[in-house]
């Protein structure tokens, strides 16, 4: 770890314990990335000299010929080519993933392709021989640990008569017996049976002559059905080629034929199902409209539809059936019979990559919601290049995780119950049904060096790095470098600035007294090169965060004193470092590890002069996403959020005009900070490439609620598989209380962090759903702390998992400073054993009484001014203490700086801002909040 040889003791117990938690959002996140695939149905690769003349374009459509040109226009294209980029380090287009396609060998293609993927087993269907040149099953293994073969019965049937049907051509008897096809189609399909490289039977009766098989054969009707087809075939004039069987009445006696082998030799049988297939052959409905009493559209729906198979399905309670490709759009349907029938299994390959994202996690949950989990199988339906194997992998496995993560937090399964979900539909089903008895091999996922990571950037086109770094006064900065000086000097050196860099107040470049540092000295910006990330939206540009490092020179009195310990090396001003010691240290002393989300609130403006918003809708209202162009601008966020690894949970439209929220995912305190900052960037350009205005003013329009940035904070004792409780009323565990208590103790001291301009208490008023009022409640949203529970499954049974929401955030803070003043304020309290001498308040505490207020023990209002709030920090011993009193100092230096405002000019060339002498006497220290907006709403600045 680091430079050190051996973990302590207790980092030791703290990682044992931690890969023993099986059932939390981690673990389920991990499993859904790194547990093997199998895939249950797929066909054949092209070999080398056939894959060059196949469009890349037929892993995203069933079209062929001119109509595969129209597939550059699907979603599912453009979004499988983002994410082949991914896997060919390449700008996000068909053409340049054409042209590293063009440099690679065809195994070093497929390779690429399939060891992202996970895929242990892949079941081939090669009876798709829509193109020659298909690579045998044996080829592929290699590429995955095992093959097996599955057999298209329709296929060996066509075989057969073909070759029955060329030599009664060259007989006089023109009327077989039908023993002559029947006896080797069944010594065949026995063989097929028998056979170790075989695990099932498939049939496409669906796109033949539908679904609707009869489960009573006709002998003789299939043989006078055989007899018209070799006539019909004797008056073809050429006869090279093949047979096409389509006809209802022989398909039906086929089919029962190979579902008695099957059960024989204990052999699942599949079946294709669904319309995402270009060759239905719609026109053999009139064979089905005489026996549905001329009902077409019924008919129609017979041809693919799976609900007809029940006959068969109750003819053949033996037999095991696979509905393929989630029988979409009847998904329901499929799982109906899987949830009804012992002997039904459903496919859910094909959707992956044809439909939308959110149409595959559709199929996901229409699946759920009936079907058993055991009886759900993972495929791809890859078929001829890699690609599609590669790109149904990763957008299975992403549709996976985000149903099972929804249906946790909906209350449906358990984290254990989800893992075990994913566990089974990936690998474990199929496993069994196919009886492979494979051994699941995880996947190994490989630390990216940043080296590598900038090798990747480059090849897709990137030009730019910005050096990103956040101060105290909440303003995010960045340095633009190209990336070959970032690849060849700065990822490693780090870039100099200004000490006095990092302490510039929000409103211009002015160094405020005793904030600690002066013109003098310089810092390094070290990145942190595992928050290097591509900008989606503005492709030629990367992001990196940064650490703040000591660059001492021979007038620095520590010069010649580093040991290039962190402690020497980290400079005292960086708000990362200082979040990074705090949650480090509380680790080390409590064993506790903290994970956190956020709600972001903005709001959009299609003007700013005065600040008019792009609606004025209410609460999740649709119309928010009709009457203007916010639909297209939040789906652009959040697929620049996603493709930036950062987890969305959900989004909609506020409470406000022009008001919208997105929450995030919980991750550990740094990674979640880092993430905020992303987001509020990606919020902030996004927004300006559509030709609006994002904000996060606390409040913009007085009789509107206002905008914050709610946080969410939950905490794992890490020596502990589930936490203890007492018998407290609460049910929340000793050192929950504790961190509550610790919160609330020194919650005035936080808001200097929480709430960092006067704008900010405009917000934190009565009834405003902010919390006016000190104190703390269970799900009551008009106090600053609200405690969340959700029932959860753990190893000793049902208990309530807790996380705590601070409603009093708002998005003008420094998440470095305001995660480190929760968390450590939090750990105060344990450490210190405070106690929660109040219960929860579930009344809106302005509705009641003096009286009333002080018999709930609610004596306090929250923090009026930021004045009164830095105050408190600066009297605040123990958060100075824990942030150290250099961020201290700096931060109320920057912040008391603003009183020094004299007059708010136009936004014109001239300076913004005029400063009094410092020693003059203003005659009011408070701020013109309408001059803030403006000032906020300032283009080159980011609130």
């Amino acid at each position: 770890v680091g430079s050190q040889k051996f973990l302590s003791l207790q980092d030791l117990q703290f990682y044992l314990n931690m890969a023993n938690v099986v059932y939390d959002r981690k673990a389920l996140l991990r499993t859904v990335s790194t547990f093997p695939l199998i895939d249950n149905h797929c066909h054949n690769l092209l070999t080398s000299d056939a894959s060059l003349i196949c469009p890349l374009e037929v892993c995203f459509s069933k079209a062929r010929g001119d109509a595969l040109k129209d597939a550059s226009q699907t979603s599912a294209l453009k979004r499988g080519v983002r994410q082949l980029a991914e896997v060919y380090n390449c700008t996000p287009t068909l053409d340049n993933i054409k042209q590293v396609r063009d440099l690679m060998s065809h195994i070093d293609i497929c390779k690429t392709c399939f060891k992202p993927t996970g895929i242990q087993s892949l079941l081939l269907d090669d009876g798709l021989d829509a193109l020659s040149g298909l690579m045998d099953m044996q080829n592929h293994v290699g590429l995955v640990d095992v093959a097996r073969r599955i057999v298209r019965i329709e296929s060996i049937a066509e075989k057969i008569l073909y070759d029955l049907a060329t030599s009664v051509a060259c007989t006089d008897q023109k009327t077989p017996n039908f023993a002559a096809f029947e006896e080797p189609l069944k010594k065949q399909l026995e063989t097929y049976a028998k056979s170790e490289s075989v695990v099932a039977f498939k049939s496409i009766a669906a796109y033949r002559s539908g679904l609707n098989i009869d489960y009573i054969p006709n002998a003789e009707a299939a043989a006078v059905a055989l007899g018209n087809l070799i006539t019909y075939f004797e008056s073809l004039p050429d006869k090279k080629g093949s047979v096409i069987l389509a006809n209802k009445v022989l398909i039906d006696y086929i089919l029962n034929l190979a579902i008695d082998i099957a059960v024989q030799h204990d052999i699942p049988i599949q079946f294709n199902t669904g319309t995402l297939y270009k060759y239905l052959r719609i026109f053999l409905c009139h064979i089905l409209v005489r026996t549905f009493s001329n009902q077409t559209t019924v008919s129609l729906r017979l041809l693919f539809v799976p609900l007809p198979l029940r006959p068969l399905i109750e003819k053949y309670p033996n037999a095991k059936f696979v509905l393929l490709h989630s029988a979409y759009p009847y998904s329901r349907q499929a799982g109906y019979l899987a949830s009804v029938y012992s002997n039904v299994y459903v496919d859910t390959g094909l959707v992956f990559p044809l439909i939308s994202a959110s149409g595959q996690q559709a199929i996901l949950r229409e699946l759920l919601e009936i079907c058993p989990s055991n009886k759900i199988l993972f495929s791809t339906d890859g078929h001829y290049l890699p690609e599609s194997f590669y790109v149904a992998a990763i957008q299975g496995r992403e549709a996976l995780r985000k149903v099972l993560l929804e249906s946790v937090e909906n209350g449906e399964f358990s984290y254990e119950e989800a893992i075990k979900i994913a566990k089974q539909i990936m690998f474990e089903n199929s496993n069994t049904l196919y009886k492979l008895k494979l051994t699941p091999k995880q996947i190994i996922k490989e630390d990216v060096s940043g080296e590598q990571k900038v090798i990747k950037l480059k090849k897709m086109g990137v030009k730019s790095v910005r050096i990103g770094f956040m101060e105290c006064s909440s303003q995010y900065r960045y340095h633009i470098v190209p990336i070959d000086r970032f690849e060849n000097y700065i990822a490693d050196s780090g870039l100099t600035i200004a000490r006095v860099l990092t302490a510039l107040p929000y409103y211009g470049d002015v160094v405020p007294d005793n904030a600690g540092v002066n013109a003098t000295g310089e810092v390094l910006l070290k990145p942190d090169l595992s928050t290097l990330t591509h900008l989606p939206y503005i492709p030629k540009h990367a992001n990196v965060q940064t650490f703040f490092e000591n660059k001492f020179t021979p007038i620095d009195p520590q010069f010649g004193k580093i040991d290039n310990s962190p402690n020497s090396l980290a400079f005292p001003l960086c708000p990362r470092t200082c979040l990074k010691n705090i949650t480090d240290s509380a680790r080390k002393d409590l064993g506790i590890t903290f994970l956190i989300g956020t709600e972001f609130e903005f709001v959009l403006l299609k003007d700013t002069t005065p600040p008019v918003p792009v609606d004025d809708t209410t609460y999740a209202s649709a119309n928010s996403f009709r009457i203007s162009n916010s639909a297209e601008i939040l789906d652009k966020i959040v697929e620049s959020l996603q493709e930036q690894e950062i987890e969305v949970e959900r989004y909609h439209s506020e409470g406000g005009g022009g008001q919208f929220e997105i929450d995030t995912a919980p991750e550990i305190p740094l990674i979640a900070a880092d993430k905020v900052v992303v987001t509020r960037q990606t919020i902030y350009d996004v927004a300006a490439q559509a030709g609006v205005k994002a904000t996060f003013v606390p409040k913009l329009f007085k009789e509107q609620v206002g905008t914050g940035a709610h946080v969410h904070i939950s905490f794992k004792e890490i020596d502990k598989s589930q936490k203890i409780v007492d018998d407290h009323p609460s049910r929340l565990s000793p050192y929950e209380r504790s961190f509550i208590a610790g919160v609330l103790h020194h919650i005035k001291a936080i808001c200097a962090f929480a709430l960092p301009t006067d704008l900010s208490y405009t917000r934190t008023v009565d009834n405003y759903w902010a919390g006016s009022w000190i104190c703390w409640s269970v799900e009551n949203r008009e106090t600053p702390i609200r405690v969340c529970y959700r029932p959860k499954n753990g190893p000793n049974g049902r208990y309530l998992d807790v996380h705590f929401e601070h409603k009093f955030v708002d998005g003008t803070s420094n998440p470095y400073l305001v995660f480190s003043a929760l968390i450590a304020s939090g750990v105060d309290g344990i450490k210190k054993g405070m106690q929660l001498t109040t219960n929860p308040i579930l009344d809106n505490p302005a509705s009641l009484s003096n009286e009333e207020r002080m018999k709930k023990g609610v004596t306090e209002r929250m923090p009026a001014s930021l004045s009164d709030t830095l105050k408190a920090l600066k009297e605040d011993k123990t958060l100075i203490d824990a942030l150290g009193e250099p961020i201290i100092r700096c931060y109320t230096a920057v912040k008391e700086v603003t009183y020094m405002i004299n007059t708010l000019t136009s936004i014109t060339g001239e300076p913004l801002i005029k400063i009094r002498n410092k020693n003059s006497k203003l005659a009011s220290p408070e701020i013109n909040s309408e001059k803030i907006i403006d000032l906020f709403l300032n283009p080159s600045m980011n609130y």
